[in-house]
């Protein structure tokens, strides 16, 4: 089984591995910046992500397919795509050489129509009982809106806590 994680153009993945906020330094702290609270430093964020479930700090965000932007999407998925590396992860040898310590799901906020979408709110996040329970269905890319700042929030994807925090290179194909 694949999964799909991008990276910004300019990356060292391919020799370094592909890194966890925990074990990336130069993580962009702005993303978290209004999710957290305001923490601030690195290691405020990583405290703040052990706080929601032991390992989150050691998560990579991963898609079960390639991300697709369409017409309605265009503002803010193509840039993203067009500025980053797509690595194609083998999530089943990861599996297989004990890697794996948990997967969660984030499904589409549209899934919970009762649900109050706030600034600061954090995900949803569900843990599945492995990598068996990845959902491969077709993502409808098109319903991807940037006005919250979390252009992902309406389309699933997941979180694989990763051994150490670091998915080594033998495990990433660079797609282009």
């Amino acid at each position: 089984m694949k999964l799909y994680h991008y990276v910004k153009k300019g990356n060292n993945v391919l020799s370094k591995g592909l890194l966890s906020f925990a074990n990336n330094p130069d993580a962009d702290l702005h993303y978290y910046f209004k999710r957290t609270g305001g923490k601030t430093t690195h290691q405020e964020i990583c405290t703040w992500m052990e706080s929601c479930f032991a390992g989150r700090s050691r998560a990579v965000r991963v898609f079960s397919e390639p991300i697709q932007w369409t017409e309605k999407s265009i503002h803010c998925l193509k840039d993203f795509i067009d500025n980053a590396d797509m690595f194609e992860i083998d999530i089943s040898a990861m599996d297989k050489d004990g890697l794996i310590e948990a997967v969660y799901v984030s499904p589409s906020i549209l899934d919970f129509p009762d649900i109050t979408e706030e600034k600061s709110m954090d995900e949803i996040l569900q843990k599945l009982s492995g990598i068996n329970d990845i959902d491969y269905s077709p993502i409808d890319w098109s319903v991807c809106d940037d006005e919250l700042d979390r252009r992902f929030a309406f389309v699933r994807y997941y979180l694989i806590v990763v051994k150490d925090g670091v998915i080594p290179p033998k495990y990433l194909t660079l797609e282009s």
